[in-house]
């Protein structure tokens, strides 16, 4: 990413972070070291598919299109406007849904597309309501395909809030396997990666 797009980008992420803080999470995109972190080896079959909740100015999918096998799939989840009309001119030749990612499974259902094999996630975990990750985590475990997993990423700041606890808490219950990267200290601010596989179906 050439510094004026990651000055442009950094400019309307501040801008959407003031005006809607609960939806973005962070002041700044994350980085290229974050991004690498979260996404990790990408070593999918023909039509298999990754997800992505948030994809924001796409720092993460940027690294999903240079890693992606030709013959797998991507879904990008965008809940703020301005971001999917960004991520749809900049990136053409990917997907893209403006939407809530807690609808996930009517949204694969409205494609036709299969279980993704992995979902990453940017979304602000720590800055959700209960009841928003509770709708959101439903619906990665209802989707999540069989021997899949599931990325997000906590920033070292806000790991200890009660809501981050309250979303690892829950992650827990639902994920037989847990592993956590990091921190990613080349990022602004540092974070942690939290990978999940293993789900549970069984709902609470």
């Amino acid at each position: 990413m050439t510094n004026p797009r990651r000055i442009q980008d950094g400019l309307g992420f501040f801008g959407t972070f003031l005006g809607k803080p609960g939806s973005v999470g962070a002041v700044l995109p994350s980085t290229r070291y974050l991004a690498r972190a979260l996404v990790g080896r990408l070593e999918m079959q023909p039509g298999e598919l990754v997800v992505e909740y948030g994809p924001g100015t796409g720092p993460m999918t940027t690294v999903v299109r240079e890693l992606l096998p030709k013959t797998a799939r991507y879904l990008g989840v965008e809940l703020e406007p301005k971001f999917h009309e960004l991520l749809t001119r900049r990136f053409p030749q990917m997907d893209f849904h403006l939407g809530n990612a807690a609808d996930i499974v009517q949204i694969l259902a409205a494609r036709g597309l299969p279980r993704p094999q992995r979902i990453l996630s940017g979304l602000p975990f720590a800055s959700l309501p209960a009841k928003v990750q509770d709708a959101v985590v439903d619906g990665i475990v209802e989707c999540l395909g069989e021997g899949g997993d599931f990325r997000t990423f906590q920033y070292m700041h806000a790991y200890g809030m009660k809501s981050a606890r309250r979303f690892r808490a829950l992650m827990a219950e639902r994920f037989a396997n847990f592993e956590r990267i990091g921190p990613v200290i080349r990022n602004l601010p540092p974070a942690f990666v939290l990978r999940y596989w293993g789900a549970r179906r069984a709902i609470r």
